[in-house]
């Protein structure tokens, strides 16, 4: 003979069995190493990350790309980041000193500033050309939390250029979102990260800016430090890091137009 289920036991057995469901679904996001980086790194890390996956699948890894000042200032504030790059030392020596960082900030590149022109202009070919009437609007990141953007204002500064081209100044979020700028024709010409320009595609050249009139960029990350995070998750964002550290890491970085530490 059937037995019919009351319909109270029937509600208790599928609320039990939503709250497995929704536990399991709460699990596998928790499992994601989840990585905060400086946006010049946002083709460069992709790749590492990709030839990471295929040396271990079992390790997802989600990446959110910005200004190297504000996902520091984020993870300050408690989001839940496992790894951190930056375009600049200080971001990561910051967090390190802080409390933020499982260890010291590991040096694994040094960035380049460029110098692009948008396509329907004649190249600028030396930061003096901007002063040309054609170049009417100039992009750089923020310097206050892009790394890039800081350097520029510097080389600008250290070239005796800034007071001349202030005016026509105008600012991205980040260094990807400034070269989205003259991408787009918004602005006529940028100062952004090699990283971005070094691909088929991107036929322009691309002066590279001497490095004496700015200081250094030292692309580098830390393991962050985090009251919520699993075993799991560290041991996960430790194999990451040793990663960063192979040859196969360090190759790709620098066909991506960084240079050895």
């Amino acid at each position: 003979m059937l037995k019919l289920w009351p319909a109270q036991s029937l509600l208790n057995f599928f609320c039990s069995l939503l709250c497995l469901v929704s536990f399991s679904i709460h699990a596998e996001q928790q499992l994601v190493l989840r990585v905060a980086a400086a946006s010049d790194l946002r083709d460069a890390l992709n790749a590492i990350s990709h030839e990471f996956q295929q040396t271990e699948p079992g390790i997802p890894v989600q990446i959110v790309f910005g200004s190297s000042g504000k996902l520091s200032q984020q993870i300050q504030h408690g989001a839940p980041y496992d790894l951190y790059f930056s375009a600049d030392m200080h971001f990561a020596e910051q967090l390190w000193q802080k409390g933020f960082a499982q260890h010291a900030p590991v040096a694994i590149g040094i960035g380049h500033l460029v110098l692009v022109t948008r396509a329907t202009l004649k190249p600028a070919i030396q930061l003096e050309d901007l002063e040309a009437p054609h170049f009417r609007h100039i992009a750089i990141a923020e310097p206050q939390h892009a790394p890039y953007g800081d350097r520029a204002k510097q080389a600008l500064e250290n070239s005796g250029l800034w007071n001349k081209l202030e005016k026509k100044i105008v600012y991205g979020e980040n260094v990807a979102k400034t070269f989205q700028l003259v991408q787009s024709g918004a602005a006529d010409a940028a100062l952004v990260g090699m990283a971005l320009v070094t691909k088929p595609e991107h036929t322009q050249p691309y002066p590279i800016i001497n490095q004496n009139l700015h200081r250094p960029l030292e692309t580098t990350f830390v393991t962050v430090k985090r009251a919520q995070s699993s075993a799991e998750i560290t041991s996960r964002a430790h194999q990451f890091s040793d990663f960063m550290r192979s040859d196969k890491a360090q190759k790709l970085l620098l066909s991506y137009g960084f240079t050895a530490p």
